[in-house]
């Protein structure tokens, strides 16, 4: 199902105030899984989506290997080193996973080495098939430096008509950005907040994976080792929720589906850039759990009406 958005002048003020108060840019898109429409701000805007891709990861790897995820994979973390997330990027001794579990740490831990073989396993090609069996027409899989520049390009069109680059112009933020990815080698994609709320609705109503691999990718994503961010706004009695972030430079972004006891899920994308670059801000993760109440009380209020 392709979602209508619209933009709440309310919701939007109330999300706005918060994102102004962390002088932070941000897109979000947010529906019930299943509804027809939901609520936007800028849910087609390109982004870099850093570890966002391995929600799509898993589902591809399911779709590789079928019920064939209790393989034994012998592992070298030093051999396959990607640094960043917890997990196999943490090891140094040689271990026997299976696929399952190497899974489980690419998602819960968000580890590097871990989505690193899984991406060497499935290959980019099954990747981008299953992105547009969500339904996402506006993400690829690319190096981080390459993600960047075609966010960059997205925002500055501008600049594709250039024959050669100006170096006499002052580097602006863009610039900037473009410089610190060249320095990252840890794989990313380009994104928006509406293809991700498109995968989760997707893959919660069973349109990607059949029922049993279904309930093992939503459980995993349920199962994070940080619950901050949007799984850190709901924390009382009655109420889960699965999630992935995605943290890299400047950008720090959550996708979750945030279920309510005997009520239907709800789907929702957080992505945001702040002013700083590659340092952990806990009041942004805050304040997306913030953001992240307002959306989903304002989708429930709707479905009530």
């Amino acid at each position: 199902m392709t979602h209508r958005y619209l933009t709440d002048p309310t919701v939007h003020r109330d999300v706005l105030t918060v994102a102004d108060r962390l002088g932070i840019d941000l897109a979000y898109a947010a529906c019930t899984v299943g509804a027809p429409r939901g609520l936007a701000y800028q849910p087609d805007q390109l982004w870099p989506g850093a570890s966002l891709y391995k929600t799509l990861a898993a589902i591809a790897l399911h779709r590789r290997r079928g019920n064939d995820l209790s393989s034994p994979v012998t592992v070298d973390p030093l051999a396959c080193h990607v640094p960043g997330g917890a997990g196999l990027s943490l090891m140094q001794d040689t271990v026997t996973l299976t696929w399952r579990e190497i899974t489980r740490w690419m998602l819960i831990g968000s580890d590097n080495t871990a989505a690193a073989l899984i991406l060497q396993e499935i290959g980019p090609h099954l990747m981008q098939q299953c992105a547009q069996k969500a339904g996402m027409t506006n993400t690829w899989i690319a190096p981080a430096a390459g993600t960047v520049a075609a966010a960059v390009a997205a925002r500055r069109p501008q600049d594709l008509e250039e024959p050669r680059p100006d170096h006499s112009r002052t580097p602006d933020r863009d610039d900037l950005l473009i410089e610190y990815a060249s320095r990252d080698h840890v794989l990313g994609s380009v994104t928006t907040a509406r293809d991700q709320v498109e995968l989760l609705s997707a893959l919660w109503s069973g349109h990607l994976l059949d029922p049993a691999a279904t309930t093992e990718v939503t459980t995993m994503l349920g199962q994070q080792i940080a619950r901050n961010r949007i799984g850190g706004a709901f924390t009382y009695p009655g109420v889960r929720v699965a999630a992935k972030s995605g943290t890299w430079g400047p950008y720090r972004h959550e996708a979750a589906v945030v279920t309510h006891d005997m009520e239907q899920p709800v789907a929702l994308c957080i992505m945001t850039e702040s002013m700083e670059f590659n340092r952990r801000v806990p009041s942004i993760d805050d304040g997306i759990g913030e953001m992240a109440s307002i959306l989903v009380d304002a989708i429930r209020a709707r479905s009530e009406s």
